[in-house]
């Protein structure tokens, strides 16, 4: 469903693929630069050089999988609690949860060092990445608590469950299905009623994780996290948006049928 995208020609600008790029030959230089320490019999250089290189590694990863990761062949949503569920990927969470655990580690041994040299600027610099260990410690909190993500939507509604929160709303309460882009990664916005309900549930005190880029009292679904094309959730929430009377197939094997057969309606109006 490609050529029906509204985020056909979305991507990162120059900027971004140069810095890209440079990330890229540093980690290769790193790596290179780590194999050549062993083997000149520099531990020491080796650990460094090699520390570096998994962490540029995994910074790198994570940008390139957020703009040009392949997406499966063919969508391929579950039925799981009497609804048709779209899952959030896997590798999603692995590269954003490995950059997240590298740098607390980075910040914590920094920390480490600067509070054993024992100088007054050195306890404030120790303060300063503690705090930033924590707050990466906290970024891996809201990861993973409460699963895997998934967008489920049944016969009475739709449930979005991301890092950290589940929205619930009702079919009745949906006014439209949109499509947006976020610095170059689509986003998928269903828009509620004015009097919809806001029902959201977070997983953490909300003082601690903060509700910025919720975009409440809409439904957001970034389309970085899903393992399926994003179009295809994009033209499945339209199609039962549009059509009340199919709703009744999302609790059964029709809905799997009809997605993977692409009967949807495939003609957008973006």
């Amino acid at each position: 469903m490609t050529e029906n995208s509204p985020w056909k020609g979305l991507g990162p600008g120059i900027g971004f693929k140069v810095s890209l790029v440079s990330i890229v030959l540093l980690t290769a230089a790193s790596a290179v630069t780590a194999v050549a320490s062993a083997v000149g019999g520099d531990p020491l250089d080796a650990v460094g050089f090699g520390a570096a290189a998994v962490f540029l590694g995994h910074l790198s990863g994570l940008c390139a999988y957020l703009w040009w990761r392949p997406r499966r062949a063919a969508p391929a949503p579950q039925l799981v609690h009497g609804g048709l569920t779209f899952r959030y990927s896997g590798w999603a969470y692995y590269w954003m949860g490995g950059f997240a655990v590298l740098m607390a580690l980075a910040l914590a041994l920094g920390g480490l060092a600067f509070l054993a040299a024992g100088g007054t600027t050195d306890l404030l610099v120790a303060l300063a990445a503690f705090s930033g260990a924590f707050f990466f410690g906290w970024v891996m909190v809201r990861l993973l608590y409460g699963g895997r993500g998934w967008l489920r939507l049944t016969p009475a509604g739709l449930e979005h469950h991301g890092p950290g929160f589940t929205h619930r709303l009702p079919w009745e309460h949906v006014a439209d299905v949109r499509h947006a882009a976020e610095r170059g990664s689509p986003l998928i916005i269903v828009l509620p009623t004015v009097t919809g309900p806001v029902d959201v549930s977070f997983t953490w005190p909300t003082r601690l994780g903060g509700r910025g880029g919720f975009l409440l009292p809409s439904m957001v679904i970034r389309g970085g996290w899903l393992a399926d094309d994003p179009v295809v959730v994009l033209l499945t929430l339209r199609h039962y948006h549009g059509h009340p009377e199919h709703r009744r197939e999302l609790a059964s094997g029709a809905a799997l049928q009809r997605v993977g057969q692409q009967r949807l309606d495939l003609r957008p109006s973006w």
